[in-house]
């Protein structure tokens, strides 16, 4: 039988955001895609970044309640998550797959979920990480998941579909092939 290494995963808080990992720290892709392009272009320092995710954390859990997880290893960040209410997260309206549910249908959008320490991957730390989102969102009522995951390979922040369907999700809207929107219901009986 195979070890199973011991994490630890906490909400993210304002004490916490310094230990969202380093690639994820400063990207705005979700939350702010116009200043994420022009950011690009402009080669803008990631510190502007970070404190723009910081003010989007700040905001999101205020409305939202928890919207993000870290994993811990030996004390070390070594993965992180990041969900929230599709409105919070402008970058959605530009996927072909469509619509991702809204919160007041009970619906939160996976934004990213992503194993930084290269070590840790393969070890379940994703599917922890995952599990422990949907008890979080169940706890508190809400009714489905949903993310896009990439069908031929890993390079997307919320990672592989086969990853999805592994953990109970099926697919919703394949009108973008490559990027299908996945769903998860969370109540015991799909409608």
């Amino acid at each position: 039988m195979e070890e199973r290494i011991e994490i630890n995963i906490e909400d993210i808080r304002e004490s916490n955001l310094a230990d969202i990992p380093e690639a994820c720290r400063g990207c705005v892709y979700w939350e702010y895609p116009e200043a994420f392009e022009q950011g690009k272009k402009d080669a803008v320092k990631t510190n502007a970044f970070e404190v723009k995710k910081n003010e989007w954390f700040a905001q999101t859990m205020k409305e939202f309640g928890t919207c993000g997880k870290i994993a811990y290893y030996e004390g070390a960040p070594v993965a992180y998550a990041q969900y929230a209410p599709s409105t919070r997260l402008p970058k959605i309206g530009s996927y072909g797959s469509k619509p991702a549910g809204k919160l007041e249908e009970g619906v939160v959008f996976l934004s990213c979920l992503y194993v930084s320490d290269e070590t840790m991957r393969r070890q379940g730390v994703g599917e922890r990480l995952l599990q422990n989102i949907i008890e979080d969102l169940r706890r508190r009522g809400f009714k489905a998941i949903e993310t896009f995951a990439c069908r031929s390979g890993t390079d997307n922040p919320s990672g592989p579909m086969m990853f999805y369907v592994k953990n109970g999700f099926h697919l919703k809207d394949k009108s973008d092939p490559e990027l299908p929107l996945m769903r998860l219901y969370l109540e015991s009986i799909v409608p």
